[in-house]
């Protein structure tokens, strides 16, 4: 192989690479507009709080949505790049120009980090097999994978007595999808040193009764709850109202407390079964 195939070779490779990753950003950019469109077309009827069928409807869609990309990635970009490796380590294996192998070894580097970026993105968009596994090591497995994603600390605590299995599969589902975009929102806007997953059994005076506390909270930037979750508000991050719509199918409360530099508070209410 000569000094000129290495050179085709190695740009053609570069560009292979550039062409993967472009994919992958306009894969959930399509995935992005989509949600923000149903979510636009949910707040625009008249009821969407008593319209339980729709949100229904919008959620599996976007589950659906979800599994889609996820094992079109895994089938297509991941087996495309472990392709890319291989060929890779072949033509550093033969490659004998001193600058030809920096520039090998820069594209091997950045088809890895491509590599476990995307592992991560199918990671996020799977769901665990809630059925079969303890709802607390569920979501103890969400704060460690967040961890190792983002090197932010997670901290997880729910109360000793407190049994989260008595929720359906579909609870648990909503539940976890929750927490996974409150830690989602934290990772791209709070710049927190640390997070913090809290589960607790509380009393409900009013109505006799019991109620589980999920809070996810940070130390980070914060910002105006008030404005940002006003009813209306055209730049609401369409994630709140993802939440919110799932907070409603499970028959609880959603709430977001923070201001700025005070850090942020996403608090969910639900009967105890």
């Amino acid at each position: 192989m000569t000094e000129l195939d290495l050179q085709d070779l190695t740009s053609a490779l570069s560009l292979y690479t550039s062409f993967f990753i472009f994919l992958v950003v306009l894969t959930f950019a399509a995935f992005i507009i989509l949600m923000v469109i149903l979510i636009h077309n949910i707040k625009s009827r008249k009821n969407p709080k008593n319209n339980r069928q729709f949100i229904e409807e919008t959620i599996a869609v976007q589950e659906e949505e979800r599994r889609r990309i996820s094992q079109e990635l895994h089938d297509t970009v991941s087996q495309n790049i472990k392709a890319l490796l291989l060929t890779q380590k072949e033509v550093k294996d033969h490659c004998r120009d001193t600058n030809l192998l920096t520039e090998l070894e820069k594209i091997i580097s950045l088809e890895k980090k491509n590599q476990k970026e995307l592992r991560a993105i199918i990671q996020n968009l799977s769901v665990p097999a809630l059925a079969s596994i303890p709802f607390k090591t569920v979501i103890n497995d969400l704060c460690e994978q967040f961890y190792a994603q983002s090197k932010i600390p997670c901290k997880f605590f729910v109360d000793p007595d407190l049994s989260l299995d008595t929720f359906t599969t579909e609870q648990k589902h909503h539940i976890l999808r929750i927490i996974q975009e409150a830690l989602n929102n934290t990772r791209a806007h709070a710049k927190t040193e640390e997070t913090s997953v809290v589960i607790r059994k509380i009393s409900d005076p009013q109505k006799n009764s019991n109620l589980i506390r999920i809070m996810i909270f940070d130390d980070g930037l914060g910002f105006d709850s008030e404005k940002q979750m006003a009813p209306g508000n055209a730049t609401s991050h369409f994630g709140m109202s993802g939440m919110e719509m799932r907070a409603k199918l499970l028959g609880g409360n959603f709430s977001v407390n923070s201001s700025p530099d005070t850090g942020t508070e996403v608090q969910l209410e639900l009967p105890l079964q």
